[in-house]
């Protein structure tokens, strides 16, 4: 007997031995998996992770410990990527994507990395060839390079700087207006005052070999004073028309048309362009709104079928228009919200006692049923019986509940979207219509949305930066008695959390603390002798239910295009004057000589 008491006595003790041997080793290997992350050998500590993980699945802190390291490694080597691949490091860049996607084979931004340095591999050959082809002066092969990069990547900058040096030299193989042709290729310096404008024009004439010709409604007694060191000629006529209100018109290489500066001589000589945009990105009726709001341009028409842009106005307001709609004519911004949803729910229900019940009944003695009325009433014979017997109820009960739901999802810049998983509870409810022959009950049903409902609205800035707006809300519906008139009331529990939070490209942030406790209690004893202390439990059972839930949210914004970076120069030009637009050229300086006074 005492070697049986003492066996009982050992188990229990080897047991818990054993358990916290086993606790105190999965620590162990949990602080290993850590240390092992803080030193960058990430593959190895996230398998320390997981191995404590698989070994304790309901421990929810090691599941959202190993979730946190695993988005923690996957945003530092995504960084580590991209800051390479940005710095021209292409071989450490695909090395940190591989083992991105060796930790996630499935990781879409991993996976478009790698996709990028093939793609940028083969950009770099092409642009190489196209410049080869260009200072060969095969333009045609060089255009047909940057036709093939442009399918690529449509805004890739060596590609623009190629087209760009191949236009210049389309422009200068064949102009398409005539273009000022001086004999002075270097500065002048004028010195008049108070002159008639006709001398000033006949010394520029003789000087510099240009041809000057007066409209017929151009008064002949214009006088100019000028005073002017090392400019070029052609800045030199400009600053003599705008004394005195006149405006000119290359005819031909050598040759100048002078005609007063009014709408009327506008309209007679000067030049327009039409050109037709093709827009990609941009609204054609918001391009239609900027143009006439900028460039104060008239004749415009938009097509909406080919979301086009068409108008006729100076070369100048063309070109203005041109670089307008390159800085509008951007995509919206994209990003990758991954989002991990995990609901935690425990609950234990612990059932003690005797059960007795809770009807009596009343035998004769040939053991048929007598009512307690006939009894009351003086019939003898009975005798009290209780049926059925007592039931001892000893009862344990531990659930534990893991809801986890995973959605990824791509947005747009500042657009909502909307996330639900869970049921369309149908609810009943019924309208009684008094007639004649009675009522009339007709019965309607609708639906409501009950489960996780998610929404998220993105809002992309240009240093990498995600401001989101986030509304979570966790629901389930409880049917209840139906009322008289047939209407089914559903009782709705529900969590929700409404916040705005702003993060970096690849950071992880953990929403949690939705947390709510339940403690339920009910007895069923008889009563006075159910509630003797200590003894209570013999004459009755007692039924307690303890309910713990915790959500939690976890949320990660992958950005995957952004407005490309623009220095504040190309973003800054010229427009000339309010009367009139012009765009301004750049020239270089060269010798200078000087035009004497007459």
């Amino acid at each position: 007997m005492m070697t049986l008491v003492a066996s009982f006595g050992y188990w229990p003790a080897l047991v818990l031995v054993v358990l916290l041997t086993a606790g105190c080793a999965g620590r162990l290997v949990q602080d290993e998996g850590l240390a092992l992350i803080e030193m960058g050998n990430y593959e190895a500590g996230l398998a320390r992770l997981e191995q404590v993980a698989q070994a304790e699945p309901r421990n929810t802190s090691l599941q959202i410990a190993l979730a946190t390291q695993r988005a923690r490694v996957m945003a530092t080597l995504l960084s580590q990527a991209e800051r390479a691949r940005n710095a021209g490091d292409f071989a450490t860049a695909r090395l940190a994507y591989e083992r991105v996607l060796g930790l996630d084979p499935e990781n879409a931004r991993a996976e478009e990395g790698v996709r990028r340095l093939e793609q940028r591999r083969a950009i770099d050959d092409m642009i190489r060839y196209g410049q080869t082809a260009l200072r060969r002066g095969d333009v045609t092969g060089a255009e047909q390079q940057v036709r093939a990069v442009f399918t690529l990547d449509p805004r890739h900058e060596g590609a623009r700087q190629l087209q760009r040096s191949i236009e210049a030299i389309q422009a200068r193989a064949r102009s398409p207006y005539p273009q000022l042709r001086s004999r002075l290729e270097r500065p002048v310096t004028l010195e008049f005052r108070d002159a008639n404008l006709s001398a000033i024009f006949e010394v520029l004439s003789r000087t510099a070999g240009i041809n000057f010709i007066f409209d017929k409604d151009m008064s002949p007694d214009l006088r100019a004073s000028i005073f002017v060191r090392q400019v070029r000629i052609e800045d030199a006529i400009d600053l003599l028309l705008q004394q005195n209100q006149l405006r000119q018109k290359v005819v031909n290489d050598n040759t100048i048309l002078v005609y007063p500066d009014s709408p009327q001589k506008l309209q007679e000589y000067q030049e327009l362009v039409m050109r037709t945009f093709y827009l990609v990105n941009i609204d054609a009726n918001s391009a239609l709104n900027m143009v006439k709001t900028m460039l104060k341009t008239r004749d415009v028409f938009i097509d909406e079928r080919l979301n086009s842009l068409t108008m006729r106005d100076t070369a100048d307001a063309v070109r203005m228009a041109e670089m307008l709609l390159l800085a509008q004519d951007q995509a919206n911004p994209e990003v990758i919200l991954e989002v991990e949803v995990m609901e935690v729910a425990r609950q234990r229900i612990l059932d003690l006692g005797l059960q007795w019940p809770n009807t009596f009944g009343v035998i004769n003695e040939d053991g048929l049923p007598v009512s307690i009325l006939n009894q009351l009433r003086g019939i003898d014979g009975g005798r009290i019986s209780i049926s059925p017997s007592p039931q001892l109820r000893i009862n344990a009960q531990d659930n534990d509940i893991n809801t986890l739901a995973s959605p990824v999802i791509r947005v747009s810049n500042k657009e909502l979207a909307r996330i639900h998983i869970g049921q369309r509870v149908p609810i009943v409810s019924a309208t009684s219509v008094p007639s004649t022959q009675g009522p009339v009950i007709t019965e309607s049903i609708t639906y409501l949305d009950v489960g996780l409902k998610l929404e998220v609205e993105p809002t992309i800035h240009l240093n990498d930066e995600v401001g989101i707006k986030v509304s979570l809300e966790v629901s389930n519906a409880t049917p209840l008695e139906p009322t008289r008139q047939g209407t089914i009331p559903v009782q709705v529990d529900t969590r929700n959390a409404t916040t705005t939070l702003r993060l970096r490209d690849g950071e992880t942030q953990i929403l949690a603390g939705l947390m709510r406790n339940d403690h339920g209690f009910t007895g069923n004893r008889i009563p006075g002798l159910g509630d003797i202390p200590g003894l209570g439990r013999l004459f009755g059972s007692n039924r307690d239910t303890v309910g713990k839930s915790e959500l939690v949210l976890s949320i990660t914004p992958r950005i995957v295009r952004n407005l490309p970076y623009r220095s504040p120069g190309d973003m800054e030009f010229t427009t000339g004057t309010e009367n009139e637009l012009q765009v301004e050229t750049v020239v270089l300086p060269a010798p200078s000589v000087v035009v004497p006074a007459s």
